[in-house]
């Protein structure tokens, strides 16, 4: 729920398992590694995430797709999946929508480590325009 300034996530659930893409015998741990970290922007999981969302409002719970998430370690999670991730959340669901981040190695040290980040609009454009490049 987004009120005023303050996000209040009060639930998440993980997408279903993500089977390896089929390959000719050799294992690439990147097809494995990209394929896993585009799975918010499949079809299917879009799918299941609002059924997910239906099965929580019929139990009585507030149910609003606020974002996603996923997990860094040592502060190392901004990459072209990541962005395409958000890109596609804000775009497709909802401008306000956000992607928490849980930095594992930092939270072992002793505090909880979550980070919110959401795409400002003048990215969201250069973005839409192929004007964003990592280089």
């Amino acid at each position: 729920m987004d009120a005023k300034s303050t996000l209040e996530v009060t639930n998440s659930f993980p997408f279903p398992a993500v089977e390896p893409p089929a390959t000719d015998g050799h294992h690439d741990s990147n097809a494995l590694s990209n394929h896993v970290a585009a799975a918010p922007r499949q079809k299917a999981n879009a799918v299941y995430q609002n059924e997910m969302i239906r099965k929580l409002r019929e139990v009585n719970v507030d149910a609003n797709n606020v974002g996603w998430y996923t997990s860094a370690n040592l502060g190392n999670f901004i990459n072209l999946n990541m962005i395409a991730n958000q890109y596609h959340y804000q775009k497709e669901l909802n401008e306000r929508t956000v992607a928490i981040v849980h930095d594992v190695s930092r939270s072992s040290q002793g505090s909880l480590s979550l980070r919110a980040f959401r795409l400002s609009p003048a990215f969201m454009l250069a973005y839409k325009e192929d004007k964003f490049t990592i280089e």
